[in-house]
């Protein structure tokens, strides 16, 4: 339902472009992180020998699946604790995720921690300091200063940051060759036109100049990781795995996994991993 309308499908035929030119034409592992129902999957599921989609619901999981027809590993977990080794993926997604996430370098930490060594990592944010807002606040519209590199609407659902702090933290984490592609400006003119706003371009061609100026309410960014080992060699998919809680090794048995040790038990239900701790 969210991705109805003019102005949400103009932002989804973007979103799908720049996720589409910004992955690798082909690589070994991908997982994408807040998958939801498997939105940008095409994007990639032709591409990569493997395909890993977590999120933290199994009814987006089990609507995944169906759009997936079963090709990718679904596994139910917290972001924030990602079952898996170090160095297991050549690229990570995340899209529509980190605006709901207050520990963000925590989140940055452990996400370039599943990347190996030059491993392309792709998500979106909350632009704090784009054109709408730095307007409203000149105007008296909004309190919150949007040149300040804190972040805004902490213990909300929509976390917002600045520009330059998000490098910071890509830099303290790890990661380096950051490219910005501005989102949410054509398809807002489509959302106002009613149904001719369908003829409204998607915005791509200018995306990149509406992410380095920073006037864009979205920004997805793409950058490397540095300083990690090489892509981890694995006979099974069961190799890549840890337990979440303890990083403790899992041992496969019918329809569940064990950590050894830990002893943590998790279930495997409909196809669906379920590591959530919480």
């Amino acid at each position: 339902d969210f991705w109805g309308g003019v102005q949400k499908q103009k932002q989804d035929q973007l979103e799908h472009a720049l996720v589409r030119d910004l992955l690798p034409t082909k690589g070994r592992r991908i997982i994408d992180v807040g998958c939801g129902y498997g939105r940008l999957a095409d994007c990639y599921t032709q591409r990569f020998k493997q395909v890993v989609m977590v999120d933290g619901s199994i009814s987006l999981l089990n609507q995944a699946m169906e759009r997936t027809a079963g090709k990718a590993i679904y596994i139910a977990c917290d972001v924030s604790h990602l079952p898996f080794r170090a160095s297991s993926f050549d690229a990570v997604l995340m899209i529509r995720v980190f605006h709901h996430i207050e520990n963000s370098q925590a989140l940055l930490n452990e996400l370039h921690r599943l990347l190996c060594r030059n491993g392309v990592f792709i998500f979106s944010f909350c632009n704090k300091r784009n054109l709408k807002r730095v307007l409203g606040w000149l105007l008296g519209k909004y309190s919150e200063n949007p040149f300040s590199c804190d972040p805004a609407g902490i213990g909300s659902t929509l976390i917002s940051h600045h520009p330059s702090a998000i490098n910071r933290l890509l830099i303290k984490s790890g990661f380096s060759d950051f490219q910005n592609y501005g989102v949410g400006i054509f398809d807002k003119i489509a959302g106002k036109l009613g149904s001719t706003g369908r003829w409204v371009p998607t915005g791509k061609r200018l995306s990149r100049f509406f992410g380095n100026s920073n006037i864009a309410p979205w920004i997805i960014n793409r950058s490397l990781a540095q300083r990690n080992s090489n892509l981890v060699e694995a006979r099974g998919f069961d190799d890549l795995l840890q337990c979440p809680v303890c990083s403790g090794e899992l041992r496969g048995a019918f329809q569940t996994y064990r950590c050894l040790a830990c002893r943590r038990i998790y279930p495997v239900v409909n196809g669906i991993i379920d590591m959530r701790t919480l």
